[in-house]
């Protein structure tokens, strides 16, 4: 919480506190006592609650009803917790053993189930039943927040507030729409183990999105925007901004493209190179060629290729990941490379600024799929058919063409590679000067 957004609460001002607005709850943060804040539903009940850091990690706890504890009391209760906290102890702990011991009377030992066990149990039964970008969605909150938190935890001691404080704390962090993400898939696998008798309640019932409600989203990056973003882009560097690049040029998926192989390419140095991505890593489920525009393949030969082994004879082994950090496996943190370009984004526009004495247009938040997105409305623009626009983004072709889809098993190679080419010309006409047919890649001089 910024300063900002807290004020000393008074009594006066919690009594006249109106009701959150329809369907959400708020939060009103003191200035006085650290982490302690009044939450206000829609039905106007009000609670303290704290919310301090624990070792790294969001905590947060209901101390009382208002106005049955009064905000004295609040401040007292509050200021106890983190001077134990300070102390080195973890007030947690306290939840833990009385979850136990409420455990422990209402069933027996034999039933104990760890969260470790639990998603395994659901790995086996349901994920491993889905398509590949299904389970990579499916997986990735019960790998990031309940086995990397509480592993061993017994299943029922997971409450509603633990999962409550990891989501305020991605949307603390900038990631509303990750946020309503991880909580659907949680509430669908606790609504699993409900159903396999391994839990009497889910404890993601009576959480609201903790992002908002979410709009569809239609984000695409004007020209202006291109020719800012690109060479951001290639300051950002290897693999992220890379990554960025050969997404806008190809107008493929984020995973996809985080997951290419050099052994998909073929014919790079030729006069028809493809990127042909097997079925089992597409979210269609499909076999998908990508012609490759000659710009996507300078683009692809400008990126260092990792080495993993270095052996006492012979040459080292090179990764077959384009994109990767570790060589072992493909880019998988894109966060920390959308911060350092967003950080790139604000110093540029303040030269800019500084330079001309006028503010440059706000850049918008963008994310990577609107890469995507910008790239199948620049084809459109050129008036490339919808149909072969679809092929190009590998939609299901039942979509875009009824029923003849059936009956039409032709590829389209020859159209998308028309269509990729236009748009990769397009996108040189707009980031290098008039008269630079070169393109200027990461690590050359002009």
């Amino acid at each position: 919480m910024s300063k900002a957004e807290r004020k000393e609460l008074t009594d006066l001002g919690l009594k006249k506190e109106p009701p959150a607005s329809s369907g959400k709850r708020k939060y009103l943060w003191d200035s006085k006592t650290e982490g302690l804040g009044l939450r206000v539903t829609d039905k106007g009940a009000k609670a303290f609650v704290i919310m301090p850091r624990i070792r790294g990690e969001l905590w947060l706890k209901t101390l009382g009803t208002y106005p049955q504890m009064s905000l004295k009391d609040a401040r007292v209760q509050a200021g106890l917790l983190l001077s134990r906290i300070r102390a080195g102890e973890d007030p947690r702990q306290d939840e833990k053993e009385a979850q136990k011991i409420a455990r422990a009377e209402a069933i027996k030992p034999s039933d104990a189930f760890t969260v470790r066990e639990a998603v395994a149990a659901y790995e086996k039964a349901h994920i491993s039943r889905l398509k590949p970008r299904s389970k990579l969605e499916a997986r990735r909150p019960l790998e990031k927040i309940l086995l990397k938190r509480w592993p061993e935890w017994d299943l029922s001691e997971v409450s509603k507030a633990h999962i409550r404080a990891v989501l305020a704390e991605m949307v603390e962090a900038g990631n509303p729409v990750a946020a309503n993400r991880a909580l659907a898939n949680m509430k669908a696998f606790f609504n699993w183990c409900v159903s396999e008798d391994r839990l009497t309640a889910n404890p993601c019932v009576g959480i609201r999105q903790p992002g908002g409600d979410e709009t569809s989203r239609d984000r695409v990056l004007s020209d202006q925007e291109i020719r800012t973003l690109w060479p951001i882009l290639e300051e950002t560097g290897y693999p992220f901004g890379a990554l960025a690049q050969f997404l806008l040029v190809t107008a493929q998926r984020r995973d996809e493209g985080a997951g290419l192989r050099w052994s998909e390419i073929s014919d790079l140095d030729g006069e028809n190179p493809v990127w042909t991505i097997p079925a089992a890593k597409n979210k269609g489920g499909r076999l998908h060629e990508v012609p490759l525009s000659p710009l996507a393949v300078r683009l692809l030969k400008s990126l260092p290729r990792i080495a993993i082994e270095f052996p006492e004879k012979g040459s080292p082994v090179i990764s077959d990941y384009a994109f990767t950090t570790t060589g072992k496996t493909p880019i998988s943190g894109f966060s920390g490379g959308k911060e350092r370009t967003d950080e790139i984004t604000k110093r540029e526009l303040a030269r800019v600024e500084r330079e001309t004495g006028k503010a440059p247009a706000p850049f918008t938040r963008w994310t990577l799929h609107d890469m995507r997105r910008t790239a199948a409305s620049g084809m459109a623009r050129d008036d490339i058919p919808p149909h072969v626009v679809s092929r190009v983004l590998n939609h299901s072709p039942g979509k875009a063409e009824g029923i003849t889809a059936v009956y039409n098993r032709h590829g389209y190679l020859r159209e998308k590679r028309h269509a990729l080419e236009g748009w990769a010309g397009k996108l040189e006409s707009l980031v290098f000067p008039v008269g630079e047919n070169v393109v200027r890649l990461r690590g050359q001089t002009n």
